[in-house]
């Protein structure tokens, strides 16, 4: 089973008042759409149900549906469940068109199995067209966008921004002399120069099976050079650039702790929250963890950058999604547009979020307040979801056991990569071809 990647250990401690939010937050773009609902062909009514996993960030945005529901007469019901079973249980609902979540998260790596193979996800673009809505698109990064859309039509409003960024310790770099890396031999340099065990590792691997690890690679395979297919869809995952970053991956992982073969997203943000390393690649929804001084040893001493070098960088985000099999779609889009709203999303910027909309990231009242937008807004247009193949979950799952075994010393890089690029043809030759 699949590591949950939305479960953090770590959370803020301290509620956040959503008036002191709201009052806070810095201007919104006037291209950015506002917080109420736009008059709609249809006024919205009635009642619809959001399925969610709990993160900082949505947990503070739970906090604010009453709002909405006393603005709309909407009744939200929510079911906010485990991450494993609401992919489980939205699966479910598009396979059997049954419609029982109206609103769901959705990421760019659902797509193939959502879009594709079941057909299950309204195109918020035509629909909201369709309603005399505006979502503001135009405020949202063209890639970012395309993450969540397929065959010109975006199927998902992005709610956060998830990025992996270079997270570093300003107080340990000052005191070498160091900046935080542009280039990939510049990160290995200060890996190499702050690495003093016990005290304190170069780095940190996320190597554990399934999407850690997967992730971890991946932005080494683009920065090499590498892809994960060819311009046809054949798998490439065996080309001397996907070598070569395995061999990164493993190099990177001897200035690391020796349990770094183990870590998912939680125990990398441990690690780093605690002062343990120097350096490390993290998901930006993980910010909240090294924000709350109840768990974190590095509060006033983090910074981010973006992944060394000009290549796409690992995009995990995820987005509000409407079912198409829905009974309430002008409730459900009233939903969504409120949920990503420039008012609303700037209120969630306090507790650690990482906003999608660019009036927000570039906002210099906030940037001042929080420094990760600045970092974040550098590093949103190289983001790149993985793949949005229907057989993303079987890919991983395999590749993910051969670039554990590398990096544990049971196979060579190109033995684990020989594997993996076999594995991955079958899948796509038993599922019936790309």
């Amino acid at each position: 089973m699949r590591s949950p990647r939305r479960t953090l250990a770590l959370t803020v401690a301290a509620a956040l008042s959503v008036a002191a939010l709201a009052a806070g937050c810095g201007s919104s773009s006037s291209s950015s759409s506002s917080a109420s609902p736009s008059a709609s062909a249809v006024k919205p009514t009635g009642s619809i149900t959001f399925l969610v996993s709990s993160t900082p960030t949505v947990d503070n945005l739970l906090k604010q549906i009453p709002q909405f529901e006393k603005q709309t007469g909407i009744k939200v019901n929510v079911a906010n469940i485990d991450y494993d079973a609401m992919t489980q249980k939205e699966t479910l609902d598009l396979r059997s068109k049954t419609g029982q979540y109206d609103v769901f998260w959705v990421e760019g790596t659902f797509l193939g199995r959502y879009v594709g193979q079941l057909n299950g996800l309204e195109s918020l673009d035509t629909y909201a067209a369709s309603q005399g809505v505006d979502l503001g698109l135009s405020d949202f990064p063209a890639r970012l966008k395309g993450n969540f859309s397929m065959n010109g039509h975006l199927y998902a409003m992005p709610f956060e921004n998830t990025l992996m960024m270079q997270a570093y310790r300003t107080d340990l770099y000052s005191k070498a002399g160091l900046q935080a890396a542009a280039t990939l031999p510049a990160y290995q340099s200060n890996v190499a120069a702050l690495n003093r065990p016990p005290k304190v590792y170069g780095t940190e691997i996320m190597g554990q099976r399934g999407e850690p690890i997967f992730y971890e690679w991946i932005n080494w395979l683009w920065g090499e050079g590498g892809q994960l297919f060819d311009s046809s869809g054949a798998p490439t995952i065996d080309s001397p650039q996907a070598v070569k970053a395995l061999q990164d991956v493993i190099t990177l992982s001897k200035s690391a702790p020796a349990g770094t073969v183990d870590y998912g997203w939680d125990q990398a943000t441990t690690a780093f929250a605690q002062g343990n390393v120097s350096t490390a690649v993290l998901f930006s929804d993980q910010t909240p963890g090294l924000l709350d001084p109840s768990s974190s040893k590095v509060v006033k001493t983090w910074s981010y950058q973006p992944f060394p070098g000009t290549t796409p960088t690992a995009f995990g985000g995820y987005a509000w999604g409407m079912n198409a099999f829905s009974k309430n779609k002008p409730a459900a889009l009233a939903f969504i547009q409120w949920a990503t709203s420039s008012q609303v999303l700037s209120s969630l910027v306090p507790g650690g979020s990482s906003p999608p909309r660019i009036s927000i990231q570039n906002d210099a009242a906030l940037q001042a307040k929080y420094p990760w937008l600045k970092a974040e807004a550098a590093a949103s247009p190289r983001a790149q979801v993985p793949t949005s193949s229907p057989y993303y979950f079987q890919f991983v799952d395999t590749l993910s056991a051969d670039l554990n075994s590398a990096l544990t010393g049971g196979m060579t890089p190109q033995a684990a990569l020989a594997d993996a690029q076999k594995k991955w043809e079958q899948i796509i030759k038993t599922g019936g071809g790309l």
